[in-house]
Order: structure tokens, then sequence, then C-alpha cells
């Protein structure tokens, strides 16, 4: 207990960057690649180019970087990503970590059955519905600190094909729609970017392919940089805030020695009042949320 509050102390004056290390799952596509990075960089986030989905393995450390964006574009028909590659980004995510993915993953956990563990993780169902559009609106249903600063309620960009454009999500129970796309089917409208928290961290899903064009439109750069700082800050899961570490669902020492590190470290995601401040009351807060246990 004592030395907890002193990591408080230390922390009070320290302030809290908001840029982010971003590894880039290859599109396949080294205009894509190229465009994410100018895009991440003029939102001053780093980003670094990985492998191919299907040739991404445990050998890549994925401990250094805050988020991975995950896309399946010009290369969406190759085989899958290795089972013990999946479950070591789903275990990085249940750390704290964030996970963003573009339109065809989405697809091909269904339509392909690959993806098969990631996908369990995904705030959207399955889809195997898409559409080939040249532009595509997006509309704000539900306003977040971080993710909607800066931008308009509404605003419309240009697509890139990768044999389509944009699938049909339908967000799960408890996930949260931040925009929705300009796709209506009969009464129903698509999700065009759904997230949710899963353990210690937080998974986004957009509808679109996410190529050149639309990464180059303003104000879609502007949302996928604001993304990445959402996925990566204040992050809890409501009913269990501190399971940072796996088992998911389970609180014991392993959770604690992570919250810990987090705090001495001034992690966003250790500010469990969200006051932006390091203190006893975070402390307080933990004890607390550790006594009640995951419901």
């Amino acid at each position: 207990m004592y030395r907890v509050v002193s990591l408080s102390c230390i922390a009070l004056a320290t302030a809290i960057s908001q840029a982010d290390d971003v590894l880039i799952v290859s599109a396949g596509s080294p205009t894509t690649d190229a465009a994410l990075v100018t895009a991440l960089e003029n939102q001053g986030h780093t980003a670094t180019i990985g492998p191919n989905y299907w040739e991404f393995d445990t050998s890549t450390d994925i401990t250094v970087f805050d988020v991975l964006y995950i896309q399946g574009n010009g290369n969406w028909t190759q085989s899958d990503m290795p089972i013990d590659a999946q479950s070591m980004i789903l275990n990085f995510t249940q750390d704290g970590g964030g996970i963003i993915f573009s339109e065809w993953v989405v697809w091909m956990v269904s339509a392909r059955d690959v993806f098969q563990v990631l996908g369990a993780a995904m705030p959207v169902e399955e889809s195997v519905t898409y559409r080939t559009t040249a532009e595509v609106t997006f509309t704000l249903n539900t306003a977040e600190p971080f993710l909607t600063d800066g931008l308009p309620t509404s605003f419309t960009m240009p697509l890139t094909s990768f044999s389509g454009t944009e699938s049909f999500l339908r967000p799960k129970l408890d996930a949260t729609v931040f925009y929705d796309s300009d796709w209506v089917s009969g009464d129903e409208v698509g999700a065009a970017a759904v997230g949710w928290d899963i353990c210690g961290g937080r998974v986004v899903n957009f509808s679109t392919t996410i190529g050149t064009d639309q990464i180059q439109d303003p104000n879609f750069q502007l949302l996928f940089g604001n993304m990445v700082t959402w996925v990566t800050r204040s992050q809890t899961d409501n009913t269990c805030p501190i399971d940072f570490a796996p088992p998911c669902g389970e609180l014991n020492f392993f959770d604690i020695s992570q919250y810990l590190a987090r705090f001495s470290a001034l992690d966003p995601r250790a500010d469990l009042t969200n006051d932006g401040e390091f203190n006893f009351f975070d402390i307080s807060m933990l004890l607390t949320l550790y006594a009640n246990g995951c419901n």
C-alpha cells in the first residue's frame, strides 16, 4: 500500500503523451501501406509496416506497439493467419492493446472461415454482405472523447475498391456504433465504425476497405488518427476495468502487477478516475474494484 501511494506522488507532475505506436499488418499494396504511414504520422503517431496477415507469426514482437491495424485488402484472397499468432494478438488486446480492423477481415471470418480466433473479439456480427460504391457518407451516431474530436457530424469520402468497398456491419450486444454508414437495407442502417472494450483493451471495426482514396480524405484521416488514440485511452470493460491480464474475466496477482506497471509508467489506462491525474484516488478505486471482482 505505501509503495503504491509513493508511485502516485511521482506521477502527479507528468504529462500524458497522445502519440501511439501502430503496427500495420500489410494490405498487400505498397501504395496503401505508404498512405497509412503518412496519415498516422500526420496525426502525431508512429507507424511500422509489418508482414502480410498470413505471414504474421509469433516471431513478431507486438509488445512494443500500442495498436495493431489488421487489413485484408490487396491480399484478401490469401490463406489464414496462423492460430498461435491470432492467440498472441488476442492476449495483446486483453493486456491493454488496441486492434483496428478494416472491411475485408470481418467478411473473411464467415465467407472464408479464417480469423476465427480474432473474429470472436470483433464488436460486429459476421457479415458476407458487401457492396462496391465509389463513395460513402459517415454520420455521427455516438460522440466519444478523443474519437470524434474535431470532426463534423457527417462527411463523405471516396473509396478504393479491392473487389468491393464496404461490408454491411451489425454491432454485437454491448458494442458502440460511433458512425453510421449511408448504406440502408430495409429499415436497418449499416454501421460504419463500431468499437467495444475487451478486458483491458479495445477493438474497432470499420465497414470500409480503407484504401488510398479514403486514407487521403482529411476527415477520415483525422477519424483514423483519433481512433488510434481512442483504443489506447481510458480503457474499461464497464464490469471489470482492471482486468488487464489474461485470463479474461478473472482477477489475480497478474492484473495487479500489470496495473502497477501502468501506474508507474503514467499510462492513461491506469487513470481509473478519468481525471487526468495519477494519485491516491486511483489506487483507492483499484482496491475497490479488485474487492468487487469481475461480475
